[in-house]
């Protein structure tokens, strides 16, 4: 396993920063903001994503650059009333690979929240086609 090394400053030169974190404040879920120090290291964000949730479901959404802003725009609907999002919840992005985050789900007492979606179990295993991957 490779370990990282200490972090001593916001980035490290040599290590990407992998992982970040939104916080739910407001009751408006029509799209997510990924914050800009992440998408300044990765530069480019693809146009189209795959989202794991932690219960296993894959999701495809779109991302939309509004200026120095990218926002995870289609697709994330439909993924925040599948899993019953709610205010004070936490969300932790992975960066899998260039198309791919991983995301876990934390309640307001920081314990990982398991609800699974709406279609989980179903053949397409709860992808949404709104877009091509």
């Amino acid at each position: 396993m490779k370990r990282r090394a200490a972090n001593s400053g916001h980035f490290q030169p040599d290590i990407a920063p992998d992982h970040f974190l939104r916080i739910i404040f407001k009751p408006t879920f029509n799209r997510l903001r990924i914050p800009r120090d992440f998408v300044r290291w990765f530069g480019e964000v693809p146009s189209n994503i795959i989202v794991t949730a932690n219960t296993g479901c894959y999701w495809r959404m779109t991302t939309v650059r509004e200026g120095d802003d990218v926002y995870i725009d289609q697709g994330w609907a439909a993924f925040a009333v599948a899993h019953h999002l709610q205010i004070g919840q936490f969300l932790v992005f992975k960066k899998v690979s260039t198309f791919q985050y991983n995301m876990v789900i934390f309640d307001y007492t920081c314990t990982e929240v398991m609800t699974m979606c709406g279609y989980h179990g179903d053949a397409t295993k709860c992808v949404v086609f709104q877009s091509h991957v």
